[in-house]
């Protein structure tokens, strides 16, 4: 199974993310955010809670308890 074990945001809304297969890139959140409809991803545009970033239960989180599918963010690096 797929996990986060590192993450470091970079600049702007992109974080290099590492994972436990060794496999490694960086996302820009900033298109993912802008187009989700729901109001608490949309939360995160705001740098202060951006930052808030850490990993968590083997995948990103943010301090308003939003997190993402660890598959999710592994697909988004690798396309």
């Amino acid at each position: 199974m797929i996990h986060v074990v590192n993450a470091e945001i970079k600049n702007d809304y992109n974080v290099h993310v590492e994972f436990n297969n060794g496999q490694n890139g960086t996302i820009d959140f900033k298109d993912i955010f802008e187009n989700d409809h729901r109001e608490i991803i949309k939360e995160l545009l705001n740098k202060d809670l951006f930052n808030t970033l850490k990993v968590n239960l083997n995948t990103l989180c943010w301090d308003n308890e939003v997190d993402f599918a660890p598959d999710y963010l592994y697909n988004k690096i690798i396309i």
